[in-house]
């Protein structure tokens, strides 16, 4: 499967440059393929370590809401997805206090969650919450199925947002 992935596109590189270099465009064809590593390696990179876009979009999964403005990542991790694509993530996110209340106003109104879920456990979790304190939550949201979790913390600034794909 790893030949398919990298052995055909590099041999298609490989022509493409051998093609260029004959009509004089070598160096062309060398831009093109360091570009192409290098998109390649970026890739791979943000698949092992994704961007805070990717811990914003699984916010938006669990509270059905865009992430404020004012949030900012303090803390991150997530599992690498499986065959069949599951996988878990979970952040510490610090907001404003204007924007905490708003969304935690919001969330009590959501009537698909469920109101004070039980603290998730999980490896993730764990990682993420290792410089805090669960005590410090005061009040939870998520799936009763255990998919999804957001605590809020008692300093109304801080959220935890735990993301089970299935």
């Amino acid at each position: 499967m790893l030949i398919l992935l990298l052995g055909i596109p590099s041999l298609l590189l490989y022509f493409l440059y051998k093609w260029l270099a004959k009509k004089g465009y070598k160096w062309l064809g060398i831009a093109i393929i360091l570009s192409s590593m290098a998109l390649l390696f970026f890739s791979i990179y943000t698949a092992i370590y994704p961007l805070d876009s990717f811990y914003f979009d699984d916010f938006k999964k669990v509270t059905s809401t865009e992430i404020p403005k004012s949030a900012t990542i303090i803390e991150k991790t997530a599992s690498y997805p499986d065959f069949h694509g599951k996988y878990v993530s979970c952040s510490l996110i610090k907001i404003s206090k204007q924007d905490y209340l708003l969304l935690l106003k919001r969330l009590r109104n959501n009537k698909n969650l469920i109101e004070n879920l039980n603290v998730i456990y999980s490896e993730e979790f764990d990682f993420v919450m290792k410089n805090e304190n669960i005590k410090n939550i005061k009040f939870s949201f998520g799936q009763q199925n255990h998919t999804s979790y957001i605590g809020f913390f008692a300093d109304q600034k801080t959220v935890v947002v735990y993301f089970f794909k299935t």
